[in-house]
């Protein structure tokens, strides 16, 4: 039967037939718009999450990152010193969590030009987020000038 002819029923008549009036359309479509609003809301709410660092074991790039930080701690004048984009040497156990990590770097000596120096951070990852320092025990920072 047809929306059209249910309309042309009487009352006794739509009594007697069990057929029954679907929801409107405007009602399943709010329910739909609705239920696709939340669904991207939990999306965008779980993919922000994906930049929370914890429970899994920081990469050599990681690694490299907060090491130039304890590095950058070590130097007289950090804000113009010029590290290398990658490490030369990284070693990582990770039996133990620690990693060895050399690197070059350009700092200002006291004639103002930019000389070459060699770094290495022997460290230890703890545990936690790996961006935050607490995150990490220092074995060992040296840094040498190269000629």
């Amino acid at each position: 039967m047809k929306y059209s002819e249910w309309k042309s029923l009487d009352a006794d008549e739509r009594k007697n037939i069990s057929w029954h009036r679907r929801p409107h359309i405007r009602t399943a479509t709010l329910f739909t718009i609705a239920f696709g609003v939340a669904f991207i809301i939990i999306v965008l709410g779980i993919s922000k999450n994906s930049t929370v660092h914890i429970n899994r074991k920081p990469t050599k790039t990681e690694a490299y990152s907060i090491a130039k930080t304890f590095a950058k701690d070590k130097l007289k004048q950090p804000e113009k010193a010029v590290f290398a984009n990658t490490a030369d040497q990284l070693v990582t156990d990770t039996a133990t969590n620690t990693y060895n990590i050399s690197a070059w770097v350009k700092i200002e000596n006291n004639s103002g030009k930019l000389e070459r120096s060699a770094w290495e951070v022997k460290m230890r990852y703890i545990d936690g987020d790996w961006a935050e320092k607490s995150s990490w025990q220092v074995i060992s920072i040296t840094v040498t000038p190269q000629p």
